[in-house]
C-alpha cells in the first residue's frame, strides 16, 4: 500500500494540535489516543481517518463542541449517562472507567449511556477493563444502515460489540466485531481511497448486490446472516431502548442526514475474582490459549491466532516502526489542519530535531 508513514509521536500531537482548535485538550487527547490505537492494531477505518468527519459535523452543529456528562441514574452497581450530544469517545472512557470504579467495589459494573456519538472501536475501551484484570464488555447502536435478514428495509446499525477477558501473555484476549458482515467505516474508507469493495458487503436501494462503495454507502448494509441480524437487534435494546438512546430507524445517518445522532453504548466490566482466584484463572487461562493456539492449522494458515492476538502484533510492530497512512487519508488530514492553522511539517520538523 502507497502512503505516508509517520511517527505516533508526530501523528499524536499533530492531531491534538488540531482537534484542540475545536474542543478542550483533554477531550481531543482522549479521541486521539482511541483513533490511534485503531490505526495501531490495523482498523484504519476506525483511525485518524475519521478527525474531518468529526470536525464537519462539528462544525455543522452536529456534535457539540465539549461533553458535558450528566449522571440520569447511580446504583452501587449501574449508571446511566447522558452525553448530552458530546463526544462518543470522551463520554465511553469515562462510562468504562465509572464501570471498572464499580466492579473493583461490588464485583460488577454496568454503565449505559444516551445522547451519543461515533465513539470509535468498542475494543479501545474493552481493553481498558482488560488491562486493569477486568473482563470488558462494550458496544454500541449506530444509524440504521443495516437491513434484518430477510428483510429489504435498514431498521438496524452494524451494532458493534467488543468483549476483552485478561491474557496470561501480555496482551489481552479481545473480540471486537460488527454485527453485519463488515464494518461500514471499511466502505467510507474505500470510497476515500477511490476502491471498489468485494461483493457481499452491501446491496443497493433497489436490493441489488454491488461492489460500488458510494452505491453501498447510499443502500444498506448485509447483516452477517441470522445471528448477525439477531445480535444487532439485542444490542440496539441495551444501547438504545433502555437508555433512552434514539434506536433503530430513528438514529440519524451520520453521513446523509442534518441531525444529531444522540446514540447508545454500553458497558460493563466485571471483577474475575468473584469468581475465581486471580492466580488460578491466569493458570486457567494459560492453558486455553496453548489449546487453541497449538491447534494444528487447517491448509492455508500458518497458525491459529486468539481473538485479538494479531491486533496487538499489528500495534507493537507499528509502535516501532510508525503508522503508514493511505495518502488520500493522508492528504484529507493535512488539508484539515491548514484550514485550522495547524501544519504536521510543524511536528515532523521538530521530531527531526530533537533525534
Amino acid at each position: 500500500m502507497s502512503g505516508k508513514k509517520i511517527s505516533v509521536n508526530v501523528l499524536n500531537r499533530y492531531g491534538v494540535s488540531l482537534l484542540s482548535k475545536c474542543i478542550p485538550k483533554d477531550e481531543a487527547e482522549i479521541v486521539m489516543e482511541t483513533l490511534i490505537d485503531a490505526d495501531l492494531s490495523g482498523v484504519p477505518s476506525h483511525g485518524v481517518s475519521r478527525i474531518t468527519d468529526y470536525i464537519n459535523r462539528m462544525e455543522s452543529g452536529l456534535i457539540e463542541r465539549s461533553t458535558e456528562i450528566e449522571i440520569k441514574s447511580n446504583t452501587p452497581t449501574t449508571a446511566l449517562f447522558n452525553a448530552n450530544n458530546g463526544w462518543g469517545q470522551v463520554v465511553s472512557v469515562k462510562a468504562m472507567n465509572k464501570a471498572i470504579e464499580m466492579a473493583e467495589q461490588y464485583g460488577t459494573g454496568f454503565v449505559g449511556v444516551c445522547g451519543s456519538n461515533h465513539n470509535g472501536t468498542a475494543a479501545y475501551f474493552t481493553k481498558m477493563a482488560a488491562e486493569k484484570g477486568f473482563v470488558g464488555i462494550a458496544m454500541t447502536n449506530t444509524s440504521a444502515t443495516m437491513v434484518p435478514f430477510g428483510g429489504m428495509e435498514p431498521s438496524l446499525g452494524t451494532n458493534p460489540i467488543s468483549i476483552a477477558i485478561p491474557g496470561p501473555a501480555g496482551f489481552p484476549i479481545v473480540l471486537d466485531m460488527a454485527t453485519s458482515n463488515v464494518a461500514r467505516g471499511k466502505i467510507i474508507q474505500a470510497k476515500k481511497k477511490n476502491q471498489k469493495i468485494p461483493e457481499g458487503w452491501a446491496i443497493t436501494k433497489d436490493g441489488e448486490h454491488t461492489t460500488d462503495p458510494e452505491k453501498a454507502l447510499k443502500g444498506y448494509m448485509l447483516p452477517m446472516g441470522p445471528k448477525g441480524s439477531g445480535l444487532a437487534i439485542i444490542i440496539d435494546i441495551l444501547c438504545g431502548v433502555m437508555t433512552g438512546a434514539n434506536f433503530g430507524k430513528g438514529v440519524p445517518r451520520m453521513y446523509d442526514d442534518p441531525e444529531p445522532q444522540l446514540i447508545g453504548h454500553f458497558f460493563g466490566a466485571i471483577n474475575v475474582e468473584g469468581f475465581i482466584n486471580r492466580s488460578a484463572f491466569d493458570e486457567r487461562m494459560k492453558e486455553k490459549v496453548a489449546e487453541t493456539t497449538g491447534t494444528k492449522p487447517m491448509k492455508g494458515f500458518d497458525r491459529v491466532f486468539m481473538p485479538g492476538e494479531i491486533e496487538y502484533l499489528k500495534k507493537k510492530q507499528q509502535l516501532e516502526d510508525g503508522i503508514l497512512l493511505p495518502q488520500e487519508i493522508f492528504d484529507e488530514l493535512i488539508h484539515t489542519g491548514k484550514k485550522y492553522g495547524v501544519e504536521i511539517s510543524d511536528f515532523m520538523n521538530k521530531e527531526k530535531v530533537q533525534n
